[in-house]
């Protein structure tokens, strides 16, 4: 059977309500079977830690099944180098874009013991915001156990081959963008119809102004595949 892994981007105290909306979407047509992507700190102004409400529905996520993983620290590149794809790809968000190997590995350590401390085990895996990496911070994340490294176009496992797979994103920065987003929400599944297994990358700041279209895409997408998380590809 054709598969799709669904994750979800962003979840932080900052955008509580909007994170645990869009669970719910997802979570009405996959089940538990998807991947949560946690920033342990957004943007210095949310570290998950401080938020007991917060912290016991992650908790409650991940213990019923949910994948959780880290997302960056921050989310914000505060070096601020120019580079084409930082500004292709984001908007100030590339936070391990343009980090050395020592100080990249010093921000995947705090947000790994912040995350792990909240869940009481360690993250299943590793997102940069914007799948944008430094060689410096890909040579820090062999230092941790984390069962996978997730790219814009493949996810690494620590002992399987690499999986190469397409992945659906939707985009909310300027209008062109959301007008971008909305007709790929409907033509999206069908491009990736006779692919074998793909992603849905949905961010919490694609609330609300996308909220119609994405129940729309995840009613089509999730139709006639099984979903799984990162971690399951492994076996895949």
């Amino acid at each position: 059977m054709k598969k799709i892994l669904v994750s979800l981007h962003d979840v932080t105290p900052v955008m509580f309500d909007r994170s645990r909306r869009l669970t719910d979407m997802i979570m009405k047509r996959t089940g538990t079977d998807f991947t949560m992507l946690v920033v342990p700190d957004f943007h210095s102004q949310g570290r998950i830690d401080k938020y007991s409400d917060f912290c016991t529905w992650l908790r409650e996520l991940n213990d019923a099944g949910v994948e959780i993983a880290q997302h960056g620290l921050y989310h914000l590149d505060v070096h601020e180098k120019f580079s084409i794809e930082g500004k292709l790809f984001t908007k100030g968000e590339g936070e391990f874009l343009s980090l050395s190997s020592a100080e990249a590995g010093l921000r995947i350590e705090e947000g790994y013991r912040i995350l792990a401390d909240v869940l009481g085990e360690a993250p299943s895996g590793f997102t940069a915001p914007a799948w944008l990496y430094s060689r410096g911070t890909r040579e820090a994340l062999k230092d941790f156990p984390f069962k996978w490294v997730e790219y814009r176009w493949a996810i690494e496992f620590a002992n399987a081959p690499v999986h190469r797979i397409p992945a659906v994103v939707f985009a909310t920065r300027t209008l062109w963008k959301r007008l971008c987003s909305v007709l790929w929400a409907h033509s999206g599944p069908a491009v990736f119809s006779g692919t074998s297994v793909y992603r849905l990358a949905l961010h919490v700041k694609d609330l609300p102004l996308l909220e119609k279209h994405l129940d729309h895409v995840l009613e089509n997408s999730t139709s006639g595949r099984s979903c799984l998380t990162c971690a399951d590809l492994a076996h895949v």
